[in-house]
């Protein structure tokens, strides 16, 4: 993760913003770092498919060449 993909989603899973309901929206993001909705949410999207890359999908190919190997 980049730095600003780093704060930006840890300051948004502090602030309630994957909570339901929602507590902190991307605006609210926004404003706190002063910069557009747009790139909030760009951010967060890039954050998340980084961490679903490095993690999951990881360890399912792990587990692949596990299970080839046996």
């Amino acid at each position: 993760l980049t730095q600003p993909q780093r704060n930006t989603l840890l300051r948004a899973v502090e602030g309630g913003y994957y909570s339901i309901p929602r507590q902190l929206s991307t605006q609210d993001l926004a404003e706190e770092f002063d910069i557009s909705d747009q790139a909030v949410t760009e951010w967060l999207r890039r954050a998340i498919n980084t961490l679903v890359d490095n993690s999951l999908v990881a360890a399912m190919e792990e587990q692949a060449e596990f299970d080839d190997e046996r």
